[in-house]
Parts: structure tokens; C-alpha cells; sequence
């Protein structure tokens, strides 16, 4: 039997497309959220191998200060950065399960379509057995 169309059919390729795109963004944001943890690491082990200077005047150690000062404030634009990147990574689930739900709605809606129209095709054809068995029995 020809796979029946339905009028949700175009409906659940695009809610599925819709899917496919939301989890595309989450993979490729979760790779820059590793990415940016990464370079997180790399920072704070940077700051955490700076070591003061154990001689020199008080310019070397301001400078050294200074340098630390400009990690640290580097560390925190990491810091929040990976946050920022954390919340477009909650948005982007929180789409993905009202997609999910859409999606999950116009198939539901589509199978109980298909279930009418395989009922009246089984009537019509429950309708055709009795008029050929009438026909038969008459004749």
C-alpha cells in the first residue's frame, strides 16, 4: 500500500528540521564551551605558575603585580564567558524540549489521521465485500 499523506506531513519535517538545528547549535556551542574551559585551565595554570620575584626593586614587583592583575582580571572574562556560554546551553535545551514536544504533538496528530483514513478505507472496503456477496447471492 502507497504511504498515505496527511496534511501534518510537511508539519513534522519542519518540527523535525527545527530539532536537527537546535541540537546542531548545542553540539557546536557544548565544543566551544570545552574550548573556552580548556583555555580556563591553561590561564589558571599560567596564574598559578607566576611566581614573585625574590630580588629586584619595587618597579619589578609593581610590574609583577600588574601582570597578575591583568591574569586575573583575564581569568574572570574566562570565567564569565563560560557562564554566558552555560546559559545559551540551558536556552538552547529548554528549545529543544518544547521542539521536542511540538514535534511529538503533529506526530501524534498525523497517526490519529492515518488511523480515520485507514477506518474508512476498511469500511468502503467492508461495504464493497457486502455488495459483491449481495450480487453473488442473487445471482
Amino acid at each position: 500500500m502507497a504511504k498515505f499523506k496527511t496534511k501534518f506531513d510537511s508539519l513534522v519535517k519542519l518540527k523535525k528540521l527545527k530539532i536537527d538545528e537546535i541540537q546542531s547549535n548545542i553540539s557546536k556551542i557544548n565544543s566551544s564551551l570545552q574550548k573556552e574551559l580548556n583555555n580556563l585551565q591553561i590561564l589558571e595554570n599560567e596564574f598559578a605558575s607566576m611566581a614573585l620575584p625574590k630580588e629586584g626593586n619595587f618597579a619589578v614587583i609593581t610590574q609583577f603585580k600588574m601582570i597578575q592583575q591583568a591574569k586575573i582580571r583575564e581569568i574572570n572574562q574566562k570565567k564569565s564567558q563560560i557562564e554566558f556560554i552555560k546559559s545559551q546551553i540551558e536556552n538552547l535545551n529548554n528549545q529543544l524540549k518544547d521542539a521536542n514536544l511540538e514535534y511529538e504533538k503533529i506526530k501524534y496528530l498525523q497517526a490519529e489521521e492515518i488511523k480515520k483514513y485507514i477506518k474508512k478505507l476498511k469500511e468502503a472496503e467492508a461495504k464493497n465485500m457486502d455488495e459483491i456477496a449481495l450480487m453473488l447471492y442473487k445471482n
